[in-house]
């Protein structure tokens, strides 16, 4: 008889043997930083750099026209794009969109990848705010942000390689995957820091975020940072509306959640301009280890009809809401949407925000997907409120 599957044995195997497949660092972001460290270097030569790669290039545009950067209206070039985002970010979402990719290549786990990276990335933008007032390199914290808990993603992709030589594993829920998760994500993220060869204040991001006392630390008030913008990072990604996101954290100064407060409702334009840019096609039929409850609705729940519109720049997808809850809603229609992703939404009355699929079932008649929203400011929370009957 053969043994049971072990997985804890399995990652630790492949662990010892250092065959974690890890992304390799951007080639582009190196250069990138190499130009702008130099001091001599103007739009043309940036340009040309950025251009070289497409993707860098689309993410590029795609941020710069998106109202974290209170565009007031598309740029139709890179010259005007690197103008508004400003040369020294450009090494920033150069390696967020490479981890993105790497986040959301296909796999049975790939929607707790997607999850883990985007958490990373609020992270990432709440330190990069937070930074200057407290004397700190905004570049650095930006980069200590993203990459302190990005083993857990590398954790994922782990396991989904010891389950491709076992494919009867059982699913598990969200919850316990993510558990799996945080057991590993500081040995990996310290392998990810050897392979990038990063620099100490990373590592120690990495290795010490979860701290609750920085004192003995080489970089105290960059880690203390990173942990606090941790546990925002999380309400954030857990709450529908940015009012109720409880911004009483210990270490974070008044000033800051006021800076905060008004960061917040920009952050689902920058998400969604890393988006892979995935059609509601690519969810159907997809494999997942991942269990799916029954709904994702809780708390008040109210029958509701209303047409919906998903809308990206090339898609327009139809579907008819059927129930309401004060944090998701339910609808039907005849295209599934990739789990959690980031899409728009467009309801009657002008209304329009961003959400989170929460869920996404296919029948042989219809798909039915749940939704929940994504940081509402005022004015659309209020009229959000109002869709129940």
């Amino acid at each position: 008889m053969s043994a049971p599957f072990d997985l804890d044995a399995e990652v630790v195997s492949l662990i010892k043997s250092k065959s974690v497949e890890l992304p390799t660092y951007p080639g582009i972001a190196l250069r990138l930083q190499g130009l702008i460290s130099a001091g001599d270097f103007g739009l043309d030569a940036l340009s040309k750099l950025v251009s070289a790669d497409q993707a860098l290039a689309v993410n590029v545009m795609r941020a710069a026209s998106s109202a974290f950067y209170r565009a007031s209206a598309p740029v139709t070039t890179l010259h005007q794009a690197i103008s508004r985002i400003g040369a020294r970010e450009l090494s920033n979402i150069a390696i967020a969109g490479t981890l993105g990719l790497a986040a959301s290549r296909a796999g049975p786990l790939d929607s707790l990848r997607k999850d883990s990276w985007r958490a990373s990335l609020v992270n990432a933008l709440l330190c990069q705010e937070l930074a200057r007032g407290r004397h700190l390199d905004a570049g650095e914290a930006f980069l200590a942000g993203m990459l302190h808990d990005f083993g857990e993603t590398i954790a994922y992709a782990c396991f989904e390689a010891v389950l491709e030589s076992h494919p009867d594993a059982a699913s598990r829920s969200a919850a316990a995957w993510q558990w799996e998760g945080q057991r590993y994500h500081v040995e990996l993220g310290m392998a990810l820091a050897s392979e990038w060869k990063l620099p100490e204040f990373v590592v120690e991001a990495v290795m010490r975020h979860t701290d609750t006392d920085f004192s003995g630390s080489e970089f105290p008030a960059l880690v203390e940072l990173v942990s606090i913008c941790d546990s925002i990072a999380l309400r954030v990604l857990e709450s529908p509306d940015v009012e109720q996101v409880e911004l009483s954290v210990s270490g974070l100064r008044t000033e800051e959640r006021a800076m905060l407060a008004a960061l917040l409702p920009r952050l689902p334009a920058f998400l969604q301009s890393f988006e892979d840019g995935a059609t509601p096609r690519s969810a159907a039929g997809k494999p997942t280890l991942v269990l799916a409850p029954e709904t994702t609705l809780s708390g008040r729940r109210c029958p509701v009809s209303f047409p919906v519109v998903v809308a990206s720049k090339d898609h327009r997808t139809a579907y008819q809401a059927i129930e309401w809850c004060p944090t998701g809603l339910k609808m039907v229609g005849t295209a599934p949407q990739p789990m959690r992703h980031l899409i728009n939404l467009e309801l009657g009355g002008g209304l329009k925000f961003a959400a989170m699929v929460a869920l996404s079932t296919v029948t042989d008649a219809s798909c039915t997907v749940e939704l929940k929203p994504f940081a509402m400011n005022r004015t659309v929370s209020e009229a959000w409120s109002k869709l129940a009957p």
